[in-house]
């Protein structure tokens, strides 16, 4: 089972920007992925050419993911 974490972070008047990051440790806590996503804030990691800047936290989730190959005919 593929597993991804998702940090959906708000753009003022431009939305949401999602960030996903495979393979996120087992027990990761709520807490520590809102630590992290707070000092992207902070440090105003990502730029754009165009919309607003990352400007707050809207959720964060972790995506599973079922993959089942299809045999070869």
């Amino acid at each position: 089972m593929a597993k991804k974490l998702n940090m959906v972070f708000t753009r003022g008047e431009s939305g949401t920007k999602t960030i996903s990051l495979a393979d996120p440790k087992d027990g990761i806590t709520a807490s520590e992925v809102k630590g992290v996503m707070q000092n992207i804030i902070d440090k105003d990691v990502f730029l754009f050419e165009t919309g607003s800047p990352i400007d707050g936290i809207k959720r964060a989730y972790i995506r599973e993911t079922i993959i089942t190959e299809l045999p070869e005919a």
